[in-house]
């Protein structure tokens, strides 16, 4: 049994979960792509402070999922609604 006291934030599932229910609605890509980065924000903020830890690595293949499938989904061919892509 894990002590949850020592975790920084949500857990990768609770993250996850609201990723998905963001991938099933069908909200226009401007407003998909502010949540995500609020998303991906929260989850990279913890992996960076667990980064060294297994934890961590959950966090990080999180971010990973999510960016596959969110650039699958809502691809950054360019400006969309005066969006650029994420830096680097």
């Amino acid at each position: 049994m894990s002590d949850k006291s020592h975790q920084p934030g949500r857990s990768p599932e609770a993250i996850d979960q609201d990723f998905a229910d963001l991938m099933a609605s069908k909200m226009p890509s401007a407003v998909a792509r502010d949540k995500f980065e609020r998303l991906w924000d929260e989850v990279n903020a913890i992996a960076v402070k667990t980064v060294h830890t297994a934890e961590g690595q959950r966090y990080i293949s999180l971010l990973k999922r999510m960016h596959q499938t969110f650039e699958d989904r809502y691809p950054v061919g360019g400006v969309v609604n005066g969006h650029g892509k994420r830096g680097s």
